[in-house]
């Protein structure tokens, strides 16, 4: 059983590795994709599209460890957590992983500090979760935040035997010590930058490998990532989700991450106990996914496609709205945001029927605003999102609620409501 943190070895591939200028070109490219994502979107369609990504970390992590969250679920638990007065009172899967990333995202991973940044995000999730899934197969009761710090902590991830839990609090030491001290010197200096992207793929195979808590690591995991790459500058919006990619190439994710907990093989394998060329094709597996996730939303967000799906949306599929809706939505996603009295201008309708065009769609959350009566911006509720936004999930899980596909009596009494 692994004691002692050298045992973690390598934490990081260093700058006279044969394979370090590859990880270096691998991190920029990620870098890359990412600021051009950034910079395509709106700054606050970019607001809505985070809030989207965010249900979408939930759905993907879950399916990941195996179980499938319901997206009516995810919609319902991120509306009631993004207002203002909301409180912690739905425990189910969806909530728990919604509440515990919307702490990470408010809170900066470096001014809190790796180890209580972790033991933060575990115990929201573990709060709000439904206290039958927080029994362990053993019968025991798991912990919010806790850390595996007893003898009958003991795991077996697999083939991995993870590291003695009385071990376990010198093992996070380490980590903190090596990945905070990255991560500061990306934003202290820019040629580090590159190098402590491109480590946040290695710190996220050695926390799981890790394993410090006795369940819940997994999303822990994900979540963290996410924040090691804010951290370093990337993907600081949400623009694009990990958890997608690794889902989307689940068994490569597990291959992959088994691999690098493979002992060295041989003198050319580095210098650790660890492999290297295995946490190597890890990293270059990882940044690959991330790279393709921020591809793809950078296609869906193409200017001819995006008008021709909403086109469709509202003139083919949504029947019982008028076809100038799909004008308000386009205006919204391609400026980020209007003022409630442009309506009529950008609809071309009559300023009264532009008002209940828009109350409409106001109603069914296609456009949202912070405030009753504060500027608009495009938003993406489920059951719009196979039409408008197709495959961020598996194609029909979003529709599976006939009353958001059907909502024709919601908007004529939304437009009585509105006439008095």
């Amino acid at each position: 059983m692994f004691n002692s943190p050298s045992q973690m070895e390598p934490l990081l591939i260093e700058e006279s590795r044969p394979r370090f200028m590859e990880l270096l070109g691998l991190a920029h490219g990620l870098d890359t994709q990412s600021a051009v994502l950034h910079a395509k979107i709106a700054p606050k369609t970019a607001q809505s599209m985070s809030e989207l990504v965010l249900g979408m970390n939930c759905y993907y992590s879950n399916l990941i460890e195996g179980h499938q969250t319901l997206p009516d679920d995810i919609a319902r638990a991120l509306e009631k957590y993004q207002r203002v007065d909301a409180k912690p009172d739905l425990k189910n899967l969806s909530a728990a992983h919604i509440q515990a990333e919307t702490w990470a995202r408010k809170h900066n991973l470096l001014d809190v500090g790796i180890i209580p940044f972790i033991s933060s995000v575990h115990r929201i999730f573990i709060e709000h979760m439904p206290p039958e899934q927080r029994v362990l197969k053993n019968g025991r009761v798991l912990e919010p935040g806790a850390l595996r710090t007893n003898k009958e902590d003991e795991v077996l991830i697999g083939l991995h035997h993870a590291p003695d839990p009385l071990s376990v609090a010198q093992f996070l030491d380490r980590y903190d010590s090596v990945y905070t001290r990255l991560c500061v010197s990306a934003l202290a200096r820019p040629e580090y930058r590159l190098k402590a992207i491109a480590s946040c793929f290695i710190a996220h195979h050695r926390f799981v490998w890790i394993h410090p808590f006795m369940d819940g690591n997994g999303r822990t995991a994900r979540i963290l990532l996410d924040a090691m790459l804010r951290a370093c500058g990337v993907n600081t919006s949400g623009l694009w989700s990990m958890s997608r990619g690794f889902s989307k190439t689940l068994e490569n994710y597990k291959a992959t991450l088994a691999g690098a907990d493979q002992p060295r093989m041989g003198d050319y394998d580095g210098r650790g106990n660890l492999s290297e060329q295995k946490l190597m094709d890890f990293c270059a597996y990882s940044i690959h996914t991330a790279c393709d996730q921020a591809r793809y939303m950078y296609g869906l967000f193409d200017v001819h496609t995006m008008e021709s799906r909403i086109n469709v949306y509202f003139r083919s599929v949504r029947t019982d709205l008028k076809p100038e809706s799909s004008y308000l939505y386009t205006h919204a996603i391609l400026h980020g945001e209007f003022d409630r009295m442009q309506a009529s201008r950008i609809t071309g309708l009559p300023e009264r029927t532009a008002r209940d065009v828009l109350a409409v769609m106001v109603s069914e959350r296609l456009l949202v605003s912070d405030t009753p009566k504060g500027r608009i911006r495009a938003g993406f509720p489920m059951h719009t999102l196979d039409y408008l936004f197709p495959n961020l999930y598996p194609f029909g899980s979003t529709s599976a609620n006939t009353d958001a596909l059907e909502p024709s009596n919601r908007a004529r009494s939304v437009i009585r409501r509105k006439r008095g």
